[in-house]
């Protein structure tokens, strides 16, 4: 996946299939999924930048010293290789996710406390609040990637709200990359992974 995320093809809905030349990555959400495969993905292609936002900013300065939030075998040395080359952690969402050419969605899904589906359902509310600040920050165009644990569908969910707020000229193609994560693998999985599942 990280190898091949510099060129990815898309097919907008009103035109034939395009490439898309990646150069800056931003990924929403500096938790254990985000933080993993994000910083893999800087790790394997140092021609990209990739900033990792979120608004913990108590998080994101543990991203950035030497001890970081998480431990998994393997990603500090990945972290310490990349970070200051083309790996950055901030708490600075809006200038990151303005100047991305691909956004990961990697936010907290907890589940639901009150309605329909409580102690059952995940609760979408963070996933929502990143589509409406992306389609807010976006001219032209961007590829968003929802990378979390979600139920089925939560893209198309992540596209209506795209199709009510955007504005001419904003073009947002949404891709599913579901989460598969297991921790104490992770960063082995992310690096030689079992499968590559291509599809849409």
């Amino acid at each position: 996946f990280a190898v091949g995320i510099a060129r990815v093809a898309v097919a907008p809905r009103s035109s034939p299939m395009a490439v898309c030349t990646v150069k800056k990555v931003c990924c929403i959400g500096a938790g254990y999924v985000g933080g993993s495969t994000c910083s893999v993905v800087a790790y394997k292609c140092p021609e990209i930048k990739v900033t990792i936002v979120d608004v913990d900013a108590a998080k994101i300065a543990a991203w950035n010293s030497p001890d970081l939030p998480i431990y998994e075998p393997g990603l500090q040395e990945i972290v310490e290789t990349a970070r200051g080359r083309n790996l950055f952690f901030s708490a600075d969402v809006d200038s990151a996710v303005t100047e991305a050419d691909l956004i990961f969605i990697s936010v907290n899904t907890p589940t639901k406390t009150f309605g329909l589906g409580k102690g059952r359902a995940a609760d979408l509310k963070y996933i929502e609040a990143s589509a409406r600040r992306i389609v807010s920050l976006t001219k032209g165009r961007k590829i968003v990637v929802e990378k979390s644990t979600v139920p089925v569908r939560a893209a198309e969910s992540i596209e209506r709200i795209f199709e009510a707020n955007r504005t001419e000229g904003v073009e947002l193609e949404v891709l599913s990359n579901p989460e598969f994560l297991a921790e104490g693998t992770a960063v082995a999985d992310l690096l030689n992974p079992s499968r590559v599942l291509i599809g849409m």
